[in-house]
Order: structure tokens, then sequence, then C-alpha cells
């Protein structure tokens, strides 16, 4: 048996600051990045500072989220409530 090597090749990327824009739709999407944020700052890879303000804003996210979540509820609620008051009086 022969091994084989193969020459790693390096390739310079540009330096990026920015970073993708995470998918924060549901309160799990919001909780997965509040644990990657914790990870990232317990690791050193994000300052304490910043994930602090990041923490901060994603827990307004959440409480946000949460707000919609009930508001939509509320409204299937009274749609039902409305439809069934309907069906009674005929």
């Amino acid at each position: 048996m022969t091994a084989r090597t193969k020459a790693l090749q390096v390739v310079e990327m540009a330096d990026r600051t920015r970073h993708p824009t995470p998918h924060l739709a549901t309160a799990a999407d919001i909780r997965r990045e509040m644990a990657d944020l914790y990870r990232q700052a317990r690791t050193g890879q994000v300052e304490i500072g910043d994930a602090s303000r990041l923490g901060y804003l994603l827990t307004q996210l959440a409480q946000l989220v949460r707000i919609d979540d009930l508001e939509q509820r509320t409204a299937a609620l009274e749609r039902a409530m409305r439809l069934q008051a309907e069906r009674t009086k005929t």
C-alpha cells in the first residue's frame, strides 16, 4: 500500500468584519443564537462586552417573538369565538 500525499494550497481571504445574519424567526432560533454567543464569549471569540450587548438585543427580540405569538393566538381565538357565536345564532 502506498501513501499519497497532496500538497496543501494556502488561500488567503479578505478579512471579514461582518458575520452572516442568523435566521431569528422563532424562540428556538433565538435560543440557539444565544447559546452560540455564550460559547463564543466563553472561548474568547467574542468580547464579553459585545456578547452582553448582543445578548440584550437577543432578549429583546425573544420578547417580541413571544408578544407576536400571543397576538396571533389571541386573534385566532377571537375568530373561533366569532364563528362559534355565528353558528349558534342560526
